[in-house]
């Protein structure tokens, strides 16, 4: 899990970057506040069902996702309204972690095929 927040990190930091460089600062922070969101829920996430598994509170994973989403729309909700939010440009940076799972998958892919060689 650490590697794959490693590569969303990366991908928030770096695309937010080029889309400031090529384009304007709007859609660049509109990239890296839908890329921090997904950043943020699967981190926070990745604590809460630590703690789920470690402890058996099948009563905290009901409440991880009953306020979960609760609270993702109020964020999305808020970040609506603001004047410099491009849904679009938002919309892509939360697709970028279907881009970091990918990374991550080839990377295992690779490390799994290396370690099975003759």
């Amino acid at each position: 899990m650490k590697i794959v927040l490693i590569i969303q990190a990366t991908l928030t930091l770096l695309g937010g970057a080029l889309l400031a460089y090529f384009y304007a600062p709007q859609q660049a922070f509109s990239y890296m506040a839908g890329a921090f969101v997904i950043l943020t829920s699967f981190f926070l996430l990745g604590i809460g069902f630590g703690m789920i598994f470690r402890k058996k509170l099948i009563a905290l994973a009901i409440g991880i996702i009953v306020f979960k989403y609760a609270i993702l729309g109020i964020i999305i909700f808020t970040l609506v309204k603001l004047s410099w939010f491009n849904p679009l440009w938002f919309s892509m940076g939360v697709a970028s972690f279907v881009l970091s799972a990918l990374i991550y998958a080839l990377k295992e892919a690779l490390r799994e095929g290396n370690t099975n060689v003759i």
